[in-house]
């Protein structure tokens, strides 16, 4: 992920953050902090965060279906999304 618009030093970051915050925010486009030159982290809208995490948990749903089930232990998609959905209610709390 190489986006020069996007990096900005911690030290930027640290005398600048509400004016970061509020670009990140206006583009939803997350921003990568640098240190020393290199990538160290990335700050990212909450939205774009609950989206990316809801997606992780549907695609590890998804590889689950994948795999050859028997047929006594089929299970229906919706009735595995509502098993599924207080989990995630749950990761998005402690997250």
């Amino acid at each position: 992920m190489k986006s020069e618009d996007g990096c900005k030093s911690l030290g930027y970051l640290m005398t600048h953050a509400d004016q970061i915050i509020a670009e990140m925010y206006a583009s939803r486009q997350p921003v990568i902090i640098t240190h020393n030159g290199e990538p160290c982290a990335v700050i990212q809208d909450f939205e774009s965060y609950e989206r990316q995490h809801d997606a992780l948990i549907m695609l590890q749903l998804f590889s689950r279906w994948k795999e050859p089930v028997p047929e006594k232990k089929m299970i229906a998609p919706k009735r595995e999304m509502a098993k599924a959905e207080p989990r995630l209610r749950r990761l998005r709390k402690a997250s």
